[in-house]
């Protein structure tokens, strides 16, 4: 017979993994009802406030509206024309999430589907469902829980915040560059620990480390990798572990402080099919000049976390380190790329909250060459802006304003991204709205979170 602690950790591992927040739904519009959920997070499992239907399903929805205005600062004068400035609204997500338990048994599901084209950069037609999460939560006992299927990969520290649960209208660029994605395999996770967490996985692997997509793919298909393990460990120094399910710490909230370490690995060639063809590896298959015949990517992160009284800071360092070999023996390459971000927010009253952000990858000398004459090394941007919570608290209703300014030209950038799968020029401007081909951008961006 499962017992109320083995479901907690269920649900606990399957919203953590899967990037859900804790104690956030449409349940979560009265703001006493919400302090409660805070206070006895640990003692509820599945999505922990979203509705239930008859059948046991918990349902959730979110969906994001977002106005975006972009200025261009031409790399050449007059070769934009009158494409420098670009404004627009778009729905970059809207998803709906499903979870329940196996009655009688220990077991856990969600699926959740997506109707935007931001989380994979713009690469499925829009307005149709894409397939996120698929997955299964079996808690073993007390202390280990199993999860299997199709899962976010939890390796990245600011990927694994919610899309609701961010300070600006979008993760930063560097995240978007280096975070996995989506992918499919088994995760074994410690929580049996007050002060640390434990995950480890073996996986498919990312589809490509700078152009992440959900993997919902065939063994034969070219967008799979031999294996990839991902293990992940997480140390709470002070406060307790649901505050730190967003970037967000209301006024009146306790101190706390939390690190965080992750390692990625994958291998592909190996096996079938090859790599030449797929796996994002069109930018390795131009710098090698012939089709690349195998491929390792490693990654690293560390990263902290500290919130106080109506104030957050959050701060990570991701670097990797991507090999590739050619059809012709000796004809290899190898890229070392490394990644910061740091940002803060603090709230005036218990609705309106400011923040600040800064991130920048830094180029593997390689790519800088292949940027061209003039290539900046790094690609750094400022985040400004404020939040408004319609219900103090919460996240169920937020509108967001920020200024984006990048700090370097993007000709690095237009290589690697436009490469890896999407169009020359366009660095993953589905999700940041960055649009590439400039000295520098300006953007502004509106948009309302709505969560039920």
């Amino acid at each position: 017979m499962r017992t109320t602690n083995q479901m907690n950790v269920a649900g606990l591992t399957l919203a953590a993994l899967s990037g859900m927040a804790i104690a956030q739904s449409g349940l979560d519009l009265d703001r006493a009802y919400a302090a409660e959920l805070r206070a006895d997070a640990d003692s509820r499992s599945s999505l922990l406030g979203a509705s239930s239907n008859g059948a046991g399903i918990n349902v959730q929805v979110m969906t994001q509206m977002r106005y975006t205005a972009n200025f261009r600062d031409e790399l050449t004068a007059g070769a934009l024309g009158d494409n420098d400035t670009t404004v627009g609204f778009t729905n970059p997500r809207t998803q709906v999430r499903l979870s329940g338990a196996v009655e009688g048994t220990d077991i856990s599901g969600m699926v959740v589907f997506d109707f935007g084209n931001a989380t994979d950069n713009g690469r499925h037609a829009d307005g149709t469902a894409e397939l996120l999460v698929a997955m299964g939560v079996w808690a073993i006992n007390d202390d280990w829980t199993m999860l299997f299927g199709q899962w976010h990969n939890p390796v990245v520290a600011e990927e694994g915040f919610n899309a609701e649960n961010t300070l600006a209208v979008e993760r930063s660029g560097m995240n978007e560059f280096f975070n996995p994605g989506y992918t499919q395999g088994v995760v074994f996770a410690y929580t049996g620990s007050d002060s640390f967490k434990f995950i480890g996985a073996l996986a498919d692997g990312a589809t490509y480390a700078g152009n992440p997509s959900p993997t919902n793919s065939a063994i034969n298909s070219q967008a799979e990798n031999d294996f990839g393990f991902t293990g992940r460990f997480d140390y709470l120094a002070s406060g307790t572990w649901d505050q730190f399910a967003d970037t967000t710490s209301w006024k009146g909230s306790n101190y706390g402080a939390k690190i965080g370490a992750g390692f990625h690995y994958q291998t592909a060639g190996g096996t079938n099919p090859s790599t030449s063809a797929g796996g994002g590896n069109a930018i390795f298959t131009a710098l090698l000049g012939e089709a690349v015949d195998e491929m390792d990517i490693t990654l690293w992160t560390i990263d902290a976390q500290i919130e106080g009284d109506g104030w957050s800071v959050f701060a990570a360092y991701v670097g990797h380190k991507l090999d590739a070999k050619g059809i012709t023996a000796g004809n290899d390459l190898d890229l070392t790329n490394h990644g910061v971000v740091v940002q803060g927010s603090y709230f005036f009253t218990d609705q309106y909250e400011v923040f600040a952000r800064y991130d920048a990858i830094f180029w593997d000398d390689v790519l800088t060459a292949a940027g061209g004459a003039g290539a900046d090394d790094t690609s750094s941007a400022i985040t400004v802006g404020a939040n408004y919570y319609f219900i103090p608290e919460s996240h169920a209703a937020k509108f967001t304003l920020d200024v984006v300014f990048t700090l370097d030209n993007s000709l690095v950038a237009d290589v690697v991204t436009g490469a890896a799968g999407g169009t020359v020029g366009s660095s993953d401007s589905t999700t940041t709205g960055l649009l590439g081909l400039s000295e520098s951008e300006t953007m502004i961006r509106g948009q309302m979170t709505l969560l039920f």
